[in-house]
């Protein structure tokens, strides 16, 4: 990853992936008893707790594929295919099964640590989130390569905590209907990354 292209890739793919404004629905129901000041927290909190679990999944990533055995293509294709489900979710613009179940959004309602479980994980960094930050954690080479990643991990959460501390006011000024269009455009998007990581990862497997 040392070319500002690669960077910004990075930053593409993990923005499509997290994808805060369609999480958007489900935070602004699960923080509706509180008042500003405590939705302000619980903004903090989740962007906090995705910043911390996408750089331990960077960090780590490559000793837990080690300790199992697994290839990087093997993950590349598992990874590619957890990422198309969430893609496929958000074109419809449905909850990911993959990210939270309506058993989860019931359980933890009333919970004041929402904002770590179950918004930060696994509503935002969820298997696809943390399988795209393993994968691309191979990409990175040098100290700044990895300064880069945690420049864009810190925008990321930093993005986060804006759109949910406002989540309130970017419903009212922007609609349902047009928060599920861009859901839509996102999706696609990230279709088009699992494909990547997939034909990489075939690639990978067979040597083509």
């Amino acid at each position: 990853m040392e070319t500002p292209t690669e960077v910004f890739k990075y930053f593409i793919s993990m923005l499509s992936i997290l994808n805060p404004i369609a999480a958007l629905p489900v935070f602004i129901s699960f923080t509706m008893p509180y008042s500003s000041k405590e939705l302000s927290k619980i903004a903090n909190n989740c962007a906090f707790s995705v910043l911390i679990t996408l750089l331990v999944a960077s960090i780590l990533g490559d000793n837990i594929l080690s300790f199992f055995g697994i290839q990087l293509p093997s993950f590349q294709v598992a990874g590619g295919i957890i990422i198309a489900l969430t893609a496929f979710s958000m074109i419809r613009a449905e909850n990911a099964p993959t990210k939270i179940t309506q058993d989860e959004i019931d359980r933890q309602s009333k919970i004041r640590e929402i904002g770590i479980v179950p918004l930060a994980i696994p509503m935002l960094a969820g298997p696809g989130a943390i399988t795209t930050a393993i994968i691309h954690s191979y990409n990175f080479k040098t100290s700044k390569d990895w300064i880069s990643a945690l420049i864009c991990l810190i925008i990321l959460s930093i993005m986060i905590k804006v759109i949910f501390t406002f989540s309130r006011k970017i419903r009212d000024l922007v609609g349902r209907v047009s928060l599920n269009v861009l859901t839509r455009i996102i999706g696609l998007i990230l279709m088009a990354i699992s494909v990547e990581h997939i034909s990489r990862g075939i690639k990978g497997l067979f040597d083509l």
